[in-house]
């Protein structure tokens, strides 16, 4: 069973990290400064409500495929998306759209930003701004992957209480320890960011009971919220309370009537992840150029650069979804028809060779279009063929003694 209401917490939460980005890059670019939008509902309950849905719907899927067929669904919901998006924001580097600095940093990127492997803040260099979280959205995956070998109905539940657990006891005798939102493997499994992520779990566990407390619960995730957004408390604390006020807000939004399946924003909660994904180039694609051009205390440019966030990454998450569509059933793909699908699709590269013709001259472009400055970094560097007798800097290469040839 899909529910609809699910989607429509996707939209809100997208949509409130599009505000809480813009809080923080505009008053840096064009020198705004909308306090409001760091309150706590806008700044710190959408990532915590986008990893309680997760948890809902993941305890749902794990029940019914294997750990390898729900890994390799993750793997083509979570990784096709994320390299498009690092595709866009290198193209949008390399074309001088923000700064200089971020020309350079494409050459930064490297395996483990593309594998989302937990490294740490030293490990790589995110481009997106938004990795920090698919980074612990793969990690629960796989380990709910492995939680699934206990059991779908009380392995995964109970499994998953007893983390909850051992995160909570962390809290209260080393509290902040291992409170680092960009996580390596010593730090990641018992980081209190995973908490809404199993809360979310175990939500899905209570999906058909207590019906009748709907109005309690309303009323609870309700002051539960307003007492963390206008109360000082501990960071930790604070994230735990969000994510219990995150799994509430799922609950509630199974437990109450449906929307429909044409419903608008229940469409474009289809579109959420990549506009998730692409947000933060596009609102630096706004703010950058108008900050170049003197346009610094414009209102007017808040207002494109949400315009622009919204629609363009309501756009590319068109794009990905459309994506995912044609990947996802690779997911349920024997292996003896994923072979005739090879077959199949060697047979038609071979009928129409333009094809791969085309697919070449496309992939070499792209190789040259990407590496043409680190050439001319190499090159620059490079001992000149006539090197002048005295160098500029001492100790430069052409001011160093040539070894001279054995005769």
């Amino acid at each position: 069973m899909r529910f609809h209401n699910i989607q429509l917490l996707r939209v809100a939460a997208a949509i409130g990290v599009v505000l809480y980005h813009l809080e923080c890059h505009a008053p840096q670019r064009i020198g705004i400064d909308f306090s409001w939008l760091r309150y706590g509902l806008i700044g710190g309950f959408p990532v915590p409500l986008f990893f309680a849905v997760s948890g809902f719907v993941l305890a749902q899927a794990v029940r019914t495929a294997s750990p390898g067929r729900f890994l390799l669904a993750r793997f083509l919901r979570l990784y096709p998306g994320y390299w498009l998006a690092l595709v866009g924001v290198v193209v949008l580097m390399r074309l001088r759209v923000f700064t200089e600095y971020h020309r350079w940093l494409i050459y930064f990127i490297n395996l483990t930003e593309l594998t989302l492997w937990p490294a740490g803040p030293a490990g790589c260099t995110y481009l997106l701004g938004v990795e920090w979280s698919l980074v612990y959205e793969a990690f629960l995956s796989v380990a709910l992957a492995g939680l699934r070998l206990f059991g779908a109905r009380r392995g995964v539940p109970i499994l998953s209480a007893v983390w909850l657990i051992a995160i909570s006891v962390k809290m209260v005798f080393w509290p902040g320890y291992y409170f680092d939102p960009i996580p390596n493997w010593p730090t990641i499994a018992l980081s209190v960011y995973n908490v809404p992520f199993l809360l979310g779990v175990l939500t899905y566990q209570l999906k058909d009971r207590g019906r009748k407390w709907r109005w309690a619960v309303l009323s609870a995730v309700v002051a539960l919220l307003y007492v963390i957004s206008t109360r000082p408390i501990q960071p930790e604390l604070g994230w735990s309370c969000m994510g219990l006020a995150a799994a509430g807000a799922v609950w509630l939004a199974v437990t109450f009537s449906q929307v429909k399946e044409s419903n608008p924003l229940a469409r474009l909660g289809d579109c959420t992840y990549g506009l998730f994904l692409f947000h933060g180039p596009i609102l630096l694609a706004v703010l950058y150029p108008a900050s170049r051009l003197g346009w610094v205390g414009r209102v007017e440019v808040l207002w494109v650069a949400v315009v622009a966030a919204i629609g363009g990454g309501l756009l590319f998450g068109r794009l990905e979804s459309a994506l995912h569509s044609r990947l996802r059933p690779l997911a349920k793909v024997k292996p003896a028809e994923f072979k005739e699908w090879l077959v199949r699709i060697r047979t038609r590269i071979h009928v129409r060779p333009t094809l791969l013709r085309g697919l070449w001259r496309i992939g070499w472009g792209l190789l040259t279009f990407s590496t043409g400055p680190l050439i001319r970094v190499i090159r620059h560097f490079r001992e000149p063929t006539h090197a002048p007798t005295d160098s500029p800097l001492p100790g430069h290469r052409s001011d160093r003694p040539r070894r001279q040839p054995h005769l």
